[in-house]
């Protein structure tokens, strides 16, 4: 031996300690083995507990294969997402060879009615109505685009309320009349919507045009409160006619007789008898009230000129106005003159806008034949 080195007798020769080396390393493989099979085990049935309870609907078996592969890369357990992306596959392919189910329309004593038999039927029916109105939405919706003007929701419920209070003073009556209304034209929902919307839009498109005069507020204040008088009218078409009236009016035959056998007025079933007018009732021609609040009362006028041929007046009686603050039926006389006048501007607007909607190229026969027998009519 050469020197400083010295023998240690507690430590085993080499080829000992190799083998109790490996004996040991042997035994503690196995048991590593053997926690490594159960936890892999373990997380397999979690796994596929988590996957069915939680029944994934992918959108395409394409993307499942995609989310399965990613995360088979990601994961520390490759084969417990390989499982995962096999069950995925399998839902996605059960999805993808279900058939399409194409509900019906309708059914009527269990067969189908279909859109191509309900289809053509409704384009002839209401199609042209309809059609037009999406035109005149669309042209409206340019019109206020071009002027940067909103329809908003406070305005669509304003036409609401106005719309129900204008057909009854009385709320519930109002809501009864609304539902007929609504049910006589077809008005569902989407339908009921876009009026309001139309409506709307072409209230703010005519406000520049709205001219509110003291005159017109003063006569709306006389024909709601101011005094009235009672009249009978006798409709005559020709001069003609007027003489053989006031003949067998001069021969002492009453003017309701008379009226009730020559007048051509409504009226005429009433021996003539109308409505009380007023002073400044804007619903009269000015001609008729200046000689019904000319002529003594029980005093038949001469023929008047109107419209249409001539009248007789017969003045009868004489009603009293009421008395109210001007304050309030200036208000109210104001707010009735300017829904006038609104409801004029925007009857003629939809009528010059429906007699533009000239660039229009209608492909459905059905429709296009609703289409013409409609602009036909309105010509």
């Amino acid at each position: 031996m050469s020197a400083g080195y010295t023998l240690n007798t507690s430590v085993p020769p080499m080829p000992e300690r190799s083998m109790k080396f490996k004996k040991q390393f042997g035994r503690a493989c196995v048991a590593c083995n053997k926690r490594f099979f159960f936890v892999v085990m373990a997380a397999n049935f979690l796994n596929a507990c988590v996957t069915v309870s939680q029944s994934p609907k992918p959108s395409s078996p394409l993307e499942t294969k995609l989310d399965g592969h990613s995360s088979a890369t990601t994961s520390p357990s490759s084969s417990t997402h390989n499982s995962t992306a096999k069950v995925g596959d399998a839902v996605a392919i059960d999805a993808a060879a279900r058939p399409v189910i194409i509900r019906p329309p309708a059914l009527w004593d269990g067969t189908a009615v279909t859109w191509e038999e309900l289809r053509p039927l409704l384009a002839e029916r209401a199609g042209a109505s309809v059609l037009e109105e999406l035109f005149l939405e669309r042209q409206l919706d340019r019109m206020l685009a071009a002027r940067k003007i909103i329809v908003t929701q406070e305005l669509l419920e304003t036409e609401q309320r106005e719309l129900v209070a204008s057909l009854s003073d009385d709320p519930e009556r109002a809501a009864v009349l609304l539902n007929e209304l609504r049910a006589a034209q077809g008005l569902g929902e989407m339908r009921w919507k876009s009026l309001l919307k139309r409506n709307a839009a072409m209230r703010l498109l005519v406000q520049e045009d709205v001219k509110i005069t003291p005159e017109a507020i003063a006569a709306v204040i006389d024909a709601a409160h101011g005094a009235r008088r009672q009249c009978r009218v006798m409709a005559l078409p020709d001069l003609a006619t007027c003489a053989k009236a006031r003949i067998r009016l001069e021969a002492g035959e009453s003017f309701g007789e008379v009226a009730a056998d020559l007048s051509t007025d409504r009226s005429a079933e009433r021996g003539g008898l109308v409505l009380p007018v007023s002073r400044l009732d804007p619903s009269w021609p000015s001609s008729f009230r200046q000689t019904l609040w000319s002529l003594q009362k029980g005093k038949v006028s001469s023929p008047v000129l109107i419209d249409n041929g001539y009248v007789f007046i017969r003045y009868e009686d004489e009603i009293a106005g009421d008395e109210t603050k001007m304050d309030d039926a200036r208000a109210v006389a104001d707010r009735a003159v300017r829904r006038g006048q609104e409801r004029i501007l925007m009857e003629n607007l939809a009528k010059q806008l429906r007699k533009s909607q000239r660039n229009v190229t209608i492909f459905d026969d059905s429709l296009l034949d609703g289409w013409t027998r409609v602009k036909n009519a309105a010509r």
